[in-house]
């Protein structure tokens, strides 16, 4: 009796302790997995003086987005397929070729599908007419922000949505916007998927209520994105301008440097430094296929030949043909209008293949992510290396540039410093400005009233800046060159 009762004791308690070890399981399944997802912070509510490392401070929503982002976040870390204008943030080059297939499958419906190949003819939204509403910025005390950023998938840019939660901390810590705290929120768009972009907008607008969508690296699905802010009159300030959706739209403000801009400046520099036989890799979405489209017509003004050309995939695995091919056509210097990916993929063939080209590229091509994993390719000595940047480098001596590297270092202990973070940093700042000085009248209306009056507008990551119609005010980049260790500015800003 005694012994069955002790068996029945062991028993309970085995069970007890399985059900305990499931639940414990299942929670850190669940928490996994929503870690993978779209994030959300409440800035006022964390409070503006804790400071944190990485994102450990920033809670999951549990919105886990589509199976494709999920399955694409381990492999893809370093990626930045947008990033033809600007550096990624990841640590994980030259995986992201499964994950944005994935990625690009699951845009079925989408507007344009930009990211699969939709090519340089993709719509421009025709301008939407709107005041963009008169109801005040601030409502019991609080504002409420948004972002959409590509945080899993391909393309990956924790780093700027941190740099607009570090400046946004930095406000509530001075005492907020007019005495009113700023409530933040960001959300992943997958990289590449419309269909989670589509969700994340009316969530932002429909249920978060958000004034305004302020920072942002969403290159491919702002094809979904920027007709939907239209349409709801938000205001969007400072996107990542590298997306044609993002010009010639009533509502959507950029202060980097546009599509062709990429494509001419570099070209231009390369023609600076005396090179006139070109090869040009470039990857096939379409604000690439734009910058593509003007190089080639700026080529025949300046008397340069384009004697290689070729669109990549963000998931091409031919680059050690392609490089042979390239090689072949003799040219003077290699021009890329790249993602950090695929740069990465591309000087690792040159070196397999023994080539050590002269190469002029957007800033991707100096994204720490490309020094690390291309180090063998970018030490060999005999040939020269230029990098674009929209803002001044991380290491100028600016006090607007320093600002950003000790706050949003003080929030983000080890940040990539690189041009998304900037950018982000760089919208909020000027958000920040204009509804100060717009104090109890901010209203969506006002401020894009403000912005569309900005003239001589001093940023102190760029030359001053005066609105133009199409709203990528920025007509200005700067050049920096390897110098066997790091990259130091060579060339003053110069139009493109």
């Amino acid at each position: 009796m005694q012994a069955a009762a002790a068996r029945d004791r062991i028993y309970v308690l085995t069970l007890v302790l399985t059900l305990v070890a499931i639940c414990a399981f299942g929670v850190f399944v669940i928490r996994d997995y929503q870690d993978q997802g779209s994030q959300k912070v409440g800035l006022a509510r964390l409070g503006g003086a804790t400071t944190g490392s990485g994102d450990a401070s920033l809670p999951s929503t549990g919105d886990t987005g589509s199976a494709a982002a999920q399955g694409s976040t381990g492999s893809s870390a370093g990626s930045s397929a947008g990033s033809v204008g600007g550096t990624s943030a990841g640590a994980s080059a030259g995986t992201s070729a499964g994950s944005s297939g994935s990625s690009a499958g699951s845009s079925a419906g989408s507007v344009a599908r930009a990211g699969s190949g939709a090519g340089a003819g993709a719509p421009v939204p025709a301008p939407i007419a709107g005041s963009g509403g008169t109801s005040p910025a601030c409502v019991n005390g609080h504002i409420r922000i948004g972002q959409i950023v590509a945080i899993t998938g391909p393309l990956t840019q924790q780093t700027a949505a941190n740099a607009t939660a570090a400046y946004f901390k930095k406000v509530n810590r001075e005492g907020g916007i007019n005495g009113c705290q700023v409530d933040f929120t960001y959300l992943d768009d997958g990289g590449l998927d419309q269909q989670k972009a589509a969700v994340d907008a009316r969530e932002l607008v429909q249920q978060d209520n958000v004034f305004a969508i302020v920072g942002g690296f969403t290159p491919i699905t702002s094809s979904t994105t920027a007709p939907y802010f239209a349409k709801q009159g938000v205001p969007v300030v400072g996107i990542e301008g590298i997306s044609l959706y993002q010009y010639n739209n009533p509502v959507e403000y950029s202060f980097a440097c546009g599509p062709p801009g990429f494509g001419v400046s570099i070209l231009n520099e390369a023609n600076r430094l005396g090179y006139k036989r070109v090869a040009v890799f470039y990857v096939d979405f379409d604000f690439a296929q734009v910058a593509f489209a003007a190089l080639k017509e700026q080529a025949d003004k300046n008397g340069q030949t384009i004697v290689y050309s070729n669109a990549e995939n963000i998931a091409s695995a031919t680059y050690g043909t392609d490089v042979v091919a390239a090689r072949n056509t003799n040219p003077d210097v290699v021009l890329n209008l790249l993602d950090a990916n695929s740069v990465v993929r591309e000087v690792n063939a040159m070196a397999s293949n023994g080539w050590y080209p002269n190469l002029v590229g957007t800033t991707s091509s100096s994204d720490p992510v490309v020094i690390q994993q291309g180090a063998a390719w970018f030490n060999h000595p005999g040939h020269v290396v230029y990098a674009a940047r929209n803002y001044w480098p991380a290491n100028a001596n600016v006090p607007e540039v320093q600002e950003w590297i000790q706050t949003e270092g003080e929030y983000f202990p080890g940040f990539d410093p690189n041009t998304y973070a900037e950018g982000s940093w760089l919208a909020a700042k000027i958000f920040t400005e204009m509804a100060r000085k717009l104090g109890s009248g901010l209203t969506r209306a006002s401020l894009l009233a403000s912005l569309n009056g900005m003239r001589n507008y001093h940023t102190g990551f760029t030359p001053d800046l005066t609105m133009t119609p199409d709203h990528g005010p920025n007509k200005q980049i700067l050049y920096v060159k390897w110098d066997g260790t790091q990259f130091n500015q060579a060339t003053p800003f110069g139009p493109w």
